[in-house]
């Protein structure tokens, strides 16, 4: 069931260009105060939802190089899940103790997977 004026989109494809991975850095270091570009409404809305801690993590892969590839909310594996896929595996070999890793190496699922689990729904970070 649609809404009209539901403007999130379910799969955000995010341009791997460094400018697009700065802003993403930006926004996450600064959401307060960052003015979004209409082109970035979408992966923005999805990038709130993502909990904090991920984030940290998100920011720390790009800003090792690695490149956000695209943001989805298909309600997978929970109901309101985000997963963010990264285009490489993950440059940070230590993550904060709440976040669950995993080395999967699975050829129709990921290579890694970072987890995270905030009010009862797993929220990701794969490549």
């Amino acid at each position: 069931m649609s809404r009209k004026n539901d403007t999130t989109k379910p799969l955000v494809n995010i341009d791997k260009s460094i400018d697009v991975q700065k802003r993403i850095i930006e926004f996450i270091k600064n959401s307060d105060c960052f003015f979004p570009k209409e082109s970035e409404i979408g992966w923005l809305i999805l990038l709130k939802k993502l909990p904090e801690k991920l984030k940290i993590c998100l920011l720390h892969e790009i800003s090792l190089g690695n490149s956000l590839v695209t943001l989805n909310c298909s309600d997978w594996p929970d109901k309101g899940s985000v997963v963010a896929l990264l285009s490489n595996n993950f440059r940070i070999t230590e993550f904060d103790k709440e976040l669950h890793f995993r080395k999967l190496n699975d050829p129709h699922y990921c290579r890694e997977e970072i987890s995270y689990i905030e009010d009862n729904v797993a929220h990701l970070i794969i490549n």
